[in-house]
């Protein structure tokens, strides 16, 4: 991945110490533009002084100025410890010409190695000069880039591993130098450096996953091989060069047989693999493998070798037995919920058993044989009736058997719990009966939820009565039994739920069922479930809550008259004299709707239709419950709420014209009406939407389409109304003023116009009347080009 700077020298020079990223993925060399830990230059006319370049801007040969004519010379220190041990494959030193005292003389710029010196050097203390490099660019254009090759230089000096090089930049022979027509001030010298070091020796060789170890098998005859290689390389903190691995393999009583395949390179650090081809191992088969890892210009040496045996026959399935819970069995079966037994695994033949993997719902546990290839778990089956195991040996190769399922069945031995006292209220005591679920039980364990645990003795007949007192409406209560040999049975969990919110009743809304119509005076009837209720607290459909008090039997009653139909929701939580809330009770209702009915011709609910000036009729009819209608109470959105008087069948018409497409609301329309009587009722409100026909105009232009053209191109849009007795269009570009049109007597008008910017433009154009009814609006988008 090289490349050179050229043009770019500026910016490169600004630089330092850039790494250069390149364009060829297949090298493995890093380019990195190093800059001088040390630039100086010298001057004869002040001897012993050292001059630090400081601006980038280095005087060679001889100069004047106000005090006098100087001779200079420029010294240029790198470091060179990153390149030990490392191939360089190309260096370019780069400077540029800043100034030339006389650009028709030739350029005679020297490059020589020095000795690198311990301090600054001086004209009258100079470093030892050593050999000359070369002549720096002596055809290039006066004060232009500079670059003269360095590469056996810098491999020289890292050979002979030196941590620094200093180079000497000076104008070549004694007369030329003194002579002012040669002076010339250049650049702080930089060295584009293409390196390359060998990549590291592969290490952590497994096989299939598996780390290299004496006795290794793998159960497949298409192993994947797998290395880490690394190398010194590195483009970044996290990616290196390009690596590729050679994986060399062989039978182990047969070396000659060596095979050697190379996968493609990666960016190191990295796990190459590769994986076996099939037909080539066997069954029973030692191998061996070695890997070298490669860049493009040098070769690792080969690791370590990694052997393994490949077993490729699957153990047969194992032998599952037990004492406690034998296979199969009929009722009640054996052992208990919770009682350990022990389950022994055997090889079934088989004499290379690693282990064996098991579970009761698949085989999600380990254990390992023992030297005879069997092993026995412990297992405390969690419920009673049928159960299972599922077994399968595994191989020292990794290989599992087919499943064994093992069928069991484990005795119910839990406790049955009966309530004596289900109606009991929060805070009372309550009775409880347990009853043995195994012979020969002589006490039973108990707890109530998270108290602690108690233990109470059986009667004769293995029974025993207790008393708890919940405190909580959700409950458990847990009990085993034990028996005289002290086995304990599996655990009994009875939950129970003790009843604490009030019981809500209505006459007229019964729970669930069609209530009393919108405007009913009815009651509520609130009863408690809890001793001591002194109040309750109320809302209707999760809204302002309210307080009642209870009477002296913990009862109340409120009255409700409601003002909406369909669905109620009424909460209802009681509360007792020191504070206790109960639980809340949510009573569901329904209020039957006495909402008068709409229907129109133009306008049909849930459809499109009429338009702008399109006018309408709505005729409005009672409810069959509802007589003495008088009148209605009606609007239509955005509009103010209007009264019209009934016929003597209770009927009412009414005419709407829309005046425009309502374009927030996308044409639809919502009317409410309401109907009243002479006795002075209103009923709940009918809703009855529908939508106006927009009757947008067309836009059309043969120059504006999706690409229309550069900025300055003019054409053409053609508007066509839809919107009958329309007499102008009005029309908006890019959200600008609104302007308008005359409708021609075709129904169209033509509107010319020339684009003056770039990029999206957009046109909204609608119809109007004369008398202001206005259609909806189209919307046509174009784009000019830059």
């Amino acid at each position: 991945m090289r490349r050179f700077l050229g043009g770019g020298l500026a910016a490169l020079l600004a630089a330092g110490g850039a790494l250069l990223a390149t364009g060829q993925p297949a090298s493995a060399a890093l380019t990195r533009y190093v800059t001088p830990t040390s630039a100086t230059f010298t001057d004869s006319a002040r001897p012993t002084t050292a001059f630090p370049v400081t601006d980038g801007n280095v005087p060679v040969g001889t100069w004047e100025d106000a005090d006098g004519r100087h001779t200079s010379r420029a010294y240029f220190t790198f470091d060179l410890t990153p390149y030990r041990n490392k191939q360089i494959i190309r260096a370019m030193g780069m400077s540029g010409e800043t100034a030339a005292n006389d650009c028709d003389r030739p350029r005679v710029l020297e490059l020589w190695r020095t000795d690198t010196p311990a301090a600054a050097p001086t004209w009258q203390n100079a470093p030892t000069v050593r050999e000359k490099i070369g002549d720096v660019a002596p055809n290039a254009p006066c004060r232009g880039h500079l670059e003269i090759l360095l590469t056996e230089a810098v491999q020289q000096a890292v050979d002979a591993e030196l941590d620094t090089v200093t180079y000497l930049a000076r104008i070549g022979g004694e007369d030329l130098e003194e002579n002012k027509h040669y002076g010339r001030r250049i650049k702080t010298l930089g060295i584009s450096i293409e390196a390359n070091g060998a990549p590291d020796v592969p290490t952590n060789l497994r096989v299939d996953g598996r780390a290299c170890a004496d006795g290794l098998l793998v159960p497949t005859t298409a192993p994947v091989l797998a290395a880490s290689v690394t190398d010194p390389d590195r483009m970044e903190s996290y990616a290196g060069d390009p690596v590729s691995a050679t994986f060399a393999w062989w039978p182990v009583d047969r070396p000659t047989e060596r095979t050697e395949w190379t996968v493609s390179p990666m960016s190191a650090p990295a796990t190459q693999v590769y994986r076996m081809p099939d037909g080539h191992l066997a069954h029973g088969g030692t191998y061996a493998f070695q890997v070298r890892a490669s860049d493009q210009h040098a070769n690792s040496g080969w690791s370590a070798e990694c052997r393994f045996t490949v077993d490729t026959v699957r153990p047969p399935t194992p032998t599952v037995s037990s004492t406690d819970y034998p296979s199969g069995g009929d009722y009640p079966g054996h052992g208990g919920a919770g009682l350990p037994g022990t389950f022994t695994f055997g090889p079934n033949g088989a004499d290379d058993v690693a282990g064996y993997q098991w579970g009761t719902a698949g085989p999600s546990n380990h254990v390992t044989a023992d030297a005879t290839g069997a092993a026995t778990i412990s297992h405390a089956p969690q419920r009673h009736g049928p159960n299972r195991i599922y077994v399968r040996s595994v191989d020292r190769a990794g290989l599992p058997s087919d499943l064994v399922v093992y069928e069991f069945i484990v005795r119910d031995t839990t406790p049955r719990v009966t309530d004596n006292d289900p109606n009991a209220r929060l805070g009372a005591p309550r009775g409880f009966v347990f009853a043995p679920g195994m012979d020969d039980v002589v006490s039973y364990t108990y707890r109530l939820n998270d108290e602690p645990e108690q233990t109470v003795a059986a009667g004769a007949d293995g029974s025993a009565t207790v008393t708890v007192v919940p405190t909580r409406t959700e409950n458990t209560l847990y009990v085993t039994s034990r028996t005289r040999d002290s086995l304990v049975s599996g655990r009994a969990a009875y939950p129970f739920r003790v009843r604490t919110e009030p019981v809500v009743s209505s006459a007229q809304w019964p729970e669930w069922e069609d209530g009393a119509p919108v405007g009913t005076a009815g009651s509520f009837r609130f009863q408690p479930a809890m001793d001591d209720v002194t109040e309750y607290v109320y809302s209707f459909n999760y809204g302002e809550q309210r307080t009642v008090a209870a009477g002296p039997d913990g009862t109340t009653t409120i009255d409700y008259t409601p003002a909406a139909a369909h669905g109620h929701t009424l909460e209802v939580f009681s509360r007792t004299s020191t504070g206790v809330v109960s639980e809340t009770v949510t009573y569901q209702f329904y209020v039957t709707s006495v909402a008068p009915t709409v229907a129109s011709e133009v306008y049909r609910r849930n459809l499109t239709g009429g338009g702008p000036g399109v006018t309408g009729s709505f005729t409005f009819r009672p409810h069959a419950q509802v007589t003495g209608v008088t009148s209605y109470v009606y609007t239509f959105r955005g509009e103010a709420e209007k009264t019209v008087t009934a016929n003597a069948d209770g009927s009412a018409t009414v005419e709407w014209t829309p005046q425009a497409y309502d374009e927030q609301n996308y044409g639809w329309v919502e009317l409410r009406v309401r109907a009243r009587t002479a006795s002075g009722t209103t009923t709940d409100a009918a809703f009855y939407s529908f939508r106006v026909e927009p009757y947008t105009p067309t836009i059309i232009s043969e120059v504006f389409g999706w690409q229309g053209g550069p900025v300055g191109t003019t054409g053409d849009f053609v508007f066509t109304t839809g919107l009958p007795g329309a007499t102008e269009f009005v029309y908006v570009f890019d959200g600008g003023s609104e302007q308008t049109v005359p409708v021609g007597p075709d129904g169209t008008a033509t509107l010319t116009w020339t684009a003056e910017s770039a990029y999206v433009h957009e046109l909204t154009v609608r119809a109007r009347t004369a008398t202001g009814v206005l259609s909806g609006s189209n919307y046509y988008s174009f784009w000019i080009d830059g």
